[in-house]
């Protein structure tokens, strides 16, 4: 059979991008048969669809029985594929594990649709370029699904479509990560849309058939692979996304705390509009195609439409999904930094030294330098000077690494950040250390539709406090986990029992008073029921315009006996209410012009006065005011700092 021989310098661009370690010769042989198989794979394609557009060209007999010319038409088209994609500056590149084609949206998908249009109508001697933008829309649909083939024939050979401006490697673990977030806030909207008199089949699709019910109990990794894969090419698209606002993002800096990006609303409609482009390539590459009427079996959509076609309860629905992506940044310890320097008031601020660790080293730092400039010192004295602040300076370094590798440890066993979100798509933790490693910690665990989630805190901070907060994390994360303990009476039963057997409380040979404070729920996503047990910490709960404190009415008395009794309580929550956890230690810091403790009180009205917010910003709006607090006279940090807030 004679292929194509089309310009071979096209050809030899073809052959750099599949195969640039063979000869001239070799290259244009292969490139000659991979422009056949990728011209049969849209020829085939085009063909099934044919009863949705008006097609240019008889499509009536397969692909190896057409005439050498009528299949050097379809050669041609293939072979001007690189050109044409420079002409709107895409690329092709091979790819490993994941296609991450980007995002073409319906603008250049035109461009590329007219481009082709007006190369076959010269080419083909049918007639004189004519003007695409006036063609009957049926003639114009040919041109446009040809298109939408191209990205998915060159995955078929293992290539993807870039556009170099957006590339941005993330770590392929952080993606994973945040596509399990993703797939919880799609359940989080379809138990949203239950209650809605407006349902949208745009969620449902990206999902199994069935309702809300069915979903909730989908595991990430058990989930189809369609689904699977369009949770990882939404995360793996973030980046191009903020993009389309003049952001891009990067890794926070050591010592540095980003804030959340607050999005305008004109910046979360650019963004949904590129989330659809990236909906509709995401199920065009899975073999989706527009259709007038939905038809799952033979795959096709209505909702493969220009953004602005969509109807308000769809865009809503992409609209959600970009709100998640500040939130998701934060967790994964990635800040989104403007293109345009206009905007540099919106790049991370620092964080102030916090421990006395880093406030030792620095005014050793500082003492040693007023001394170097100090005329009347002799030399002799400041010589001695110099070493003994350069040992200070060394013995504390020694002791922050210590920290620093503590600090590591206690991480590690912390849930993660990404975990919380996939558990409580609306929600934050604010964990704010005193001392680099902190006696306060956070417990998440989940079962299916049932999660158990705690806040503690254990007496003393620093060393000490995170000593015995590793202790606790053991023995509860023990009680729920190998356990399967789930009624929280119960596992603070064995909570408790066991820590103060560890630490041999009420043994005469043993006077340690140390111990531990803990709020600790279970919740029923389906029946959004929760379960609390607490000592020493209290839960708040936000329902309407109505604030409730539960009081813990568990008390722990050291009489030596084993047999701790506990008792839980019952709520009944709907949805949108709103409950927080949290330490003593945001209460009882210390600032304000007047040298006081902020108290629980100026916190529950604060908390009340935020609760409408998203609740990633809620978090960071409760850091700045306890900044704010402290930094009226230049505090320092007196406890650890724990919040918890989720919105159910």
């Amino acid at each position: 059979m004679q292929l194509y021989k089309g310009d071979n310098s096209v050809i030899r661009k073809w052959s750099e991008v599949i195969c640039d370690s063979v000869t001239d010769k070799d290259q244009i042989d292969f490139g000659n048969k991979f422009i056949e198989r990728l011209s049969c794979f849209f020829y085939g394609h085009m063909q099934r669809m044919q009863n949705f557009f008006i097609s240019p060209y008889d499509l009536s007999k397969e692909f190896s029985s057409l005439s050498e010319k009528n299949k050097s038409e379809w050669y041609a088209y293939t072979d001007r594929i690189p050109a044409k994609l420079d002409s709107v500056q895409l690329r092709i590149r091979p790819f490993k594990d994941f296609c991450r084609t980007c995002l073409i949206p319906y603008e250049d998908l035109e461009k590329l649709a007219e481009y082709d249009y007006s190369m076959y109508c010269h080419g083909g001697n049918r007639g004189n370029g004519g003007n695409f933008r006036k063609l009957p829309e049926a003639e114009k649909r040919f041109y446009i699904e040809l298109n939408h083939l191209m990205p998915l024939g060159l995955r078929e050979e293992g290539f993807e479509i870039i556009r170099p401006d957006e590339v941005t490697e993330i770590d392929e673990l952080l993606v994973y990560k945040m596509a399990r977030a993703i797939h919880s806030r799609y359940l989080y909207q379809l138990r949203k849309q239950e209650r809605s008199p407006e349902r949208s089949t745009y969620i449902a699709w990206t999902h199994k058939h069935g309702g809300p019910a069915d979903q909730e109990s989908d595991d990430f990794d058990t989930l189809p692979e369609e689904i699977r894969r369009s949770n990882l090419d939404n995360a793996y698209h973030i980046p191009a996304k903020l993009l389309s606002i003049g952001f891009r993002i990067r890794p926070v800096r050591k010592g540095y705390k980003t804030s959340v990006l607050h999005l305008s609303d004109q910046e979360i409609e650019n963004m949904s509009r590129v989330e659809h482009i990236r909906w509709c390539w995401d199920k065009i590459l899975g073999g989706w195609h527009y259709g007038k009427i939905r038809d799952d079996s033979n795959k096709l959509h209505p909702s493969i439409v220009p953004y602005e076609d969509l109807p308000e309860t769809e865009k809503e629905k992409d609209r959600e999904l970009v709100r998640l992506i500040p939130a998701l940044l934060q967790d994964i310890d990635y800040e989104a930094f403007p293109v345009n320097p206009e905007k540099i008031s919106r790049l991370p601020y620092a964080i102030k030294p916090l421990s006395s660790i880093h406030r030792i080293l620095g005014e050793t730092r500082e003492l040693d330098e007023v001394m170097k400039n100090s005329a009347r010192l002799p030399s002799e004295v400041k010589v001695i000077v110099e070493k003994r602040n350069k040992k200070i300076g060394e013995a504390i370094r020694e002791i922050e690494g210590s920290y620093n590798y503590a600090r590591h440890i206690q991480k590690a066993f912390l849930p993660d950040s990404l975990f919380i979100r996939e558990c409580f798509p609306d929600s934050f933790v604010l964990y704010k250390p005193k001392d680099i490693v902190s006696g306060d910690f956070y417990f998440f665990s989940r079962t299916d539709h049932k999660i158990l989630f705690a806040a503690a805190d254990c007496t003393g901070h620093g060393i000490p406090g995170a000593m015995l907060s590793t202790i606790g994390y053991g023995i509860l994360d023990q009680a729920v986990n190998e356990l399967r303990l789930t009624e929280p009476a119960e596992v603070l039963r064995h909570l408790y029992s066991r820590m103060h057997g560890f630490l041999r409380k009420g043994s005469y040979m043993s006077d340690v008073e140390d111990d531990m404070d803990i709020a600790l729920c279970s919740i029923d996503l389906k029946k959004n029921i929760l379960v609390w047990a607490g000592v020493g910490n209290p839960l708040y709960h936000i329902t309407g315009s109505n604030f409730i404190e539960f009081k813990p009415g568990n008390i722990v008395e050291h009489s030596g006996k084993a047999d701790y009794e506990f008792t839980s309580e019952r709520l009944q929550l709907c949805h949108g209410d709103v409950i927080y956890l949290c330490t003593d230690g945001y209460a009882d810091q210390l600032g304000g012009s007047n040298h006081r403790r902020y108290q629980s009180g100026r916190l529950k009205e604060t908390l009340m006065k935020i609760s409408d917010y998203p609740m990633h910003e809620q978090g960071d709006i409760l850091y700045g005011e306890i900044e704010r607090w402290r930094g009226e006279k230049d505090e320092e940090q007196t406890d650890d700092i724990l919040v918890i807030g989720i919105r159910i």
